[in-house]
């Protein structure tokens, strides 16, 4: 009973679309032209040409928002503001069809959360820019606390890093991506399948290791985190990181020996 409800509160809401205005506006407009069939080709090939001469970034569809994202691949350190850095504008999916088909199917709100929050994030990396958990906070009028617990508790389900300032600039301390290059390096994955898995370069997977095999030298020749991090000069949460990575393949390794 409950499930007709939530088909019958949100099932209608699938309709609201550019090619459903289209198709009401051909047949209130133009008079007969065919069935409902020949109408739907006739939309289709309208929002066909659409999509091949207008660009994107052009134009916002229902559903989407423009926003002023970080631009990626610009050098951050401590002692530069926001108002500093450069901004780059991109379109956000805030309502796609599959929110619409989740809210039917009455999947959890977190749930689908963590799927739209996944989504904004890749959606501003692919055109230039990246968002911060502040942003999302902003957009979905929630606190950032709970934009963390979406991006920690997707990336953990997923075994991925979601595209975020923390992650591709090292603003702050979310250095999940270093971690878990390495923890992937651990497990023996090849260099591709890491790379694909934290949406990073070969060749940033590759200085990540190294970093890591680095501190790992050093921790097992006996040297404390803050003499390793004077030796390599990474920072000392960055040491930190590695050193939990090494610690904790340490701890499996003793298990599976007894």
């Amino acid at each position: 009973m409950k499930r007709d409800y939530y088909r019958r509160a949100f099932g209608p809401s699938r309709s609201k679309t550019y090619e459903t205005s289209l198709f009401n506006l051909i047949q209130s407009e133009f008079g007969y032209i065919g069935g409902p069939d020949v109408v739907k080709l006739f939309v289709q090939k309208i929002c066909d040409l659409n999509h091949e001469y207008y660009k994107r970034a052009e134009y916002v569809r229902p559903g989407e928002m423009r926003y002023l994202a970080l631009k990626a691949g610009q050098k951050y350190s401590r002692g530069k503001k926001l108002r500093e850095m450069q901004l780059v504008p991109v379109t956000l999916t805030v309502v796609a069809p599959e929110d619409i088909e989740d809210r039917v199917n009455r999947l959890p709100r977190k749930e689908g959360m963590k799927k739209v929050t996944a989504r904004l994030l890749r959606e501003a990396k692919a055109q230039g820019g990246l968002l911060s958990e502040t942003d999302l906070a902003i957009i979905f009028r929630v606190s950032c606390t709970a934009v963390s617990n979406y991006v920690l508790e997707y990336e953990e389900e997923h075994g991925v890093v979601l595209p975020r300032p923390g992650s591709e600039m090292d603003m702050g301390k979310t250095l999940t991506h270093k971690k878990l290059a390495f923890q992937n390096y651990k497990k023996k994955l090849p260099t591709s399948e890491n790379a694909r898995l934290i949406d990073h370069s070969p060749d940033s997977v590759d200085g990540y290791i190294n970093d890591g095999t680095r501190v790992e030298k050093l921790y097992e020749a006996g040297y404390l985190e803050w003499e390793i991090s004077f030796f390599t000069g990474l920072p000392g949460y960055v040491v930190r990181q590695y050193v939990e990575t090494i610690e904790g393949f340490k701890k499996k390794e003793d298990e599976q020996s007894r």
